[in-house]
């Protein structure tokens, strides 16, 4: 009888541990959404929020999450922490967060949101490539395996990194943002991917109108969340429904009530005797190459036009 007992037990102390793991893995939605906010804006979701909240209403069940990063360019409002340090700490948080929940949640689907600075931050993460500007020297994929499985989908607005020439890019832009990537490169989960710039936008692009830098949501918005719609598995068990309900506060992505400056960019009085290059970003001791001229764009950043 004894011996039948101990036998017994380690059964019995696994019976006691399934009611916790299937706790865990009920509680994992369908569709988890990452939503990373642009510079100066507050914690939350900032503008990606019109694109979170179209997946949300579009998918019931499906959960979301605002990436915590100091979205800062070097403004006393944001703790001072410079763009480069923030785009980092973003870049780093996001992998930890993304790698975490798959681990937690296999068989999660995962939509990335970035705008802005945020876009950055998960160009970085899904590409990789390294980041010079913003000190990331590894040019790795920082996810795992199961978790570069599992993102079905990214939406990149306004995004730094971009520039002209790849497959995944939309929009008017012929030129490059104030961080953008080497025109040879290749991200290896491109057809994941969709990157919103019009030529106008100073941050991605070379233009002078901010105005155009914050309305991505609307131009963009249902062009983006029919992408998404293509990307995920329609036996998820989310299926796409059509719905105009905001949801609560809960689990909706609340709008940010902090706008980008519309003020245009000015030259700078650096001259153009310095090495960076065209579209680069240029600062009072770091001047352009001849013919172009370091145009302010921002507090965070001047870029060479």
């Amino acid at each position: 009888m004894l011996s039948a007992l101990v036998l017994a037990l380690p059964a019995l102390a696994a019976c006691a541990a399934m009611p916790a793991v299937l706790e865990e893995r009920q509680s994992c939605p369908n569709i988890h959404i990452f939503g990373a906010r642009e510079t100066t804006t507050p914690q939350g979701y900032g503008s990606s929020s019109t694109v979170v909240n179209d997946v949300l209403n579009a998918y019931p069940g499906s959960t979301a999450e605002a990436l915590v990063y100091p979205a800062c360019g070097g403004q006393s409002s944001c703790g001072g922490v410079s763009y480069a340090n923030s785009a980092a700490q973003g870049t780093s948080t996001a992998a930890s967060d993304i790698n975490a929940y798959v681990a937690k949640c296999p068989n999660t689907q995962i939509v990335l949101v970035g705008y802005s600075q945020g876009g950055q931050v998960f160009d970085n993460v899904v590409c990789g490539g390294g980041d010079a500007a913003e000190g990331i020297s590894s040019t790795a994929v920082p996810l795992t395996a199961a978790a570069q499985a599992a993102v079905k989908a990214v939406i990149l607005m306004g995004d730094p990194r971009y520039v002209y020439g790849f497959s995944y890019e939309v929009g008017t832009c012929r030129a490059g943002g104030f961080d953008a990537r080497s025109s040879s490169f290749q991200c290896p989960v491109g057809n994941k991917i969709q990157s919103y710039c019009d030529s106008a936008d100073p941050y991605c692009c070379n233009g002078n109108d901010a105005n155009v830098h914050q309305g991505y949501g609307a131009e963009y918005g249902q062009a983006a969340l029919t992408f998404i719609k293509s990307k995920l598995s329609s036996s998820s068990g989310s299926a796409p429904v059509s719905s105009t309900v905001a949801h609560s506060s809960a689990t909706s992505a609340p709008h940010s009530s902090t706008a980008v400056s519309s003020a245009q960019p000015t030259s700078t009085s650096v001259g153009s005797s310095g090495s960076v290059p065209k579209y680069g970003q240029c600062s009072a001791t770091k001047g352009c190459v001849a013919g172009t001229t370091c145009k302010y764009m921002n507090p965070y950043y001047s870029q060479c036009l």
